[in-house]
């Protein structure tokens, strides 16, 4: 319904004397002016009226409810309704039951409160679908951090996650941790991260000496910097042709001294990175700085002890004149065997380290009963039998030494299962112990006891040719054999060749 608006009526102004505005767009103080007008100011009038000019009410009662009709009908009721639509969607929206817009057709300030009402929703569709999009990243996040922690190598994959999600959060594109290198006095990247393309930056980077650039500047300095870079300001020497972004390096501080910087960039160097930005990074970098001197920390203890149990290893050879160098052998030809199996290098090498450290439980065991020249009696052999029980318990506490304990545990099962300590059986027995105990046996044979004379060589094969099956793999011992046959073969080769 139109409602006619009187201006001013001046000619000058070039305005119209009056105008005709749609109802739906005027105000609600005008609708309700006109509502109450309508509904109870026009029939008071009429009412007035018809006692004044002794009308009969009967006849008067007509343009009464008309009015009222007009005023609620054609006014007020689209009114209500818009705001009753706007309050019951509101309540569904903000229980959750339902999303999306509240639609009126107000163009006054009930649409005002409904626009506004809806822009307010889409914000928060936004935020929660970033909450979920968070969430779903922290998720992964853990998973990640967990099978990190419990690596061998956690504090690398910890770093790399660190930069990763550092790079993620800041909506930077590639990103970089450097330590500092005290002896050369420069920076070398420990890990970086790019997310260009979507493919991980090589590992590799390139040093930079202190007060070079801007990752050497913050180490020297130990202050933050936020400037202009390319990539090779995070020591990234592989991201050639990039053009400069927007850089943010802070220092990795421990008691006021620079350790590294971690350093991100982003691709668009319009996006300045902020002060929350810069605080934010600062605090990861904190926190990360007493991670990694936490882990040097470890390691410094856990290379001490390494290097008491090597001590301890020799000190249980010093003991007996007829075991020198008998734990060395054995890991040698634990190797060996390893090698003949198809075994990696790295497998090798455990290999090795159980076999010098398989009689460390050694240094448990009193004296009188480890150099005791005759067999040993039934209660002195249950005794020596908590060597290996003893061994484990030396080694457990070393990280880096993990893989040998159980082959320390168990190098003296026997393949029938009537071994020490647990009486393992077969395939139960891990294969590396099976492999200590071939070569244990072999080298104990070879060398001279307190109680009996060495054996030949051949003798000792066929010893354990013997044992296949009963105390030994079958083809731990095939593997040994043949590596003594090779042996004695290049042996004797360089014998014939030398006369």
């Amino acid at each position: 319904m139109p409602t006619m608006t009187s201006t001013s009526p001046s000619t000058q102004s070039g305005r119209a004397p009056f105008t005709l505005v749609p109802l739906r767009a005027e105000g609600l103080e005008r609708k309700l002016t006109l509502s109450f007008g309508f509904m109870s100011f026009i029939p008071i009038l009429i009412v007035v009226w018809a006692m004044v000019c002794n009308i009969d009410l009967g006849i008067a009662i007509y343009p009464i409810v008309a009015s009222a009709f007009i005023g609620y009908f054609l006014v007020a009721r689209r009114m209500v309704q818009s705001m009753l639509l706007v309050a019951e969607k509101a309540k569904e929206i903000a229980s959750g039951r339902v999303t999306g817009r509240i639609e009126v057709g107000e163009s006054n300030e009930i649409g005002e409160i409904a626009r506004a009402f809806n822009r307010i929703t889409q914000e928060l569709e936004k935020k929660v679908d970033q909450l979920e999009s968070s969430r779903q990243l922290v998720k992964r996040l853990l998973t990640r951090i967990g099978t990190a922690i419990i690596s061998y190598e956690g504090i690398d994959n910890i770093l790399t996650l660190t930069v990763e999600n550092t790079v993620a959060a800041l909506e930077a594109q590639m990103g970089s941790l450097l330590l500092m290198d005290g002896e050369k006095h420069e920076l070398y990247v420990k890990t970086m991260w790019g997310l260009h393309d979507g493919h991980q930056v090589g590992q590799g980077g390139q040093r930079i000496k202190l007060g070079e650039g801007i990752a050497g500047w913050v180490a020297k300095e130990g202050r933050p910097m936020r400037s202009a870079g390319t990539p090779a300001a995070l020591g990234l020497t592989n991201s050639q042709g990039r053009q400069e972004g927007a850089v943010l390096c802070v220092p990795l501080k421990l008691r006021d001294r620079a350790i590294g910087v971690m350093a991100v960039l982003r691709e668009d160097a319009a996006r300045t990175f902020t002060d929350d930005d810069e605080s934010l990074m600062a605090s990861i970098g904190s926190q990360m700085a007493v991670a990694i001197e936490n882990y040097r920390l470890n390691l410094d203890v856990e290379r001490t002890y390494l290097e008491t149990i090597m001590a301890l290893a020799l000190a249980v050879e010093a003991k007996d004149l007829y075991s020198a160098g008998h734990s060395k052998r054995v890991g040698y030809y634990a190797s060996k065997i390893g090698e003949q199996l198809g075994m990696e290098k790295e497998m090798q090498g455990i290999l090795n380290d159980a076999g010098v450290l398989h009689d460390i439980g050694k240094i448990g065991i009193k004296d009188e009963i480890l150099l005791k020249p005759m067999p040993l009696t039934g209660d002195e052999a249950k005794i020596m039998e908590q060597h290996s029980v003893i061994g484990e318990a030396i080694v457990r506490p070393i990280r880096s030494l993990q893989k040998v304990v159980s082959l320390v545990r168990h190098h003296h099962e026997r393949f029938d299962g009537s071994g020490y300590p647990d009486g393992l059986k077969g395939e139960a027995i891990p294969l590396g112990a099976r492999i200590l105990a071939v070569a244990d046996t072999y080298d104990a044979m070879v060398t001279d006891r307190p109680y009996r004379k060495r054996l030949s060589i051949e003798a000792a094969k066929a010893e354990l040719r013997k044992q296949v099956g009963v105390q030994h793999d079958p083809a731990v011992v095939e593997a040994f054999l043949h590596f003594i046959d090779e042996k004695q073969e290049r042996l004797a080769a360089h014998t014939i060749s030398d006369t």
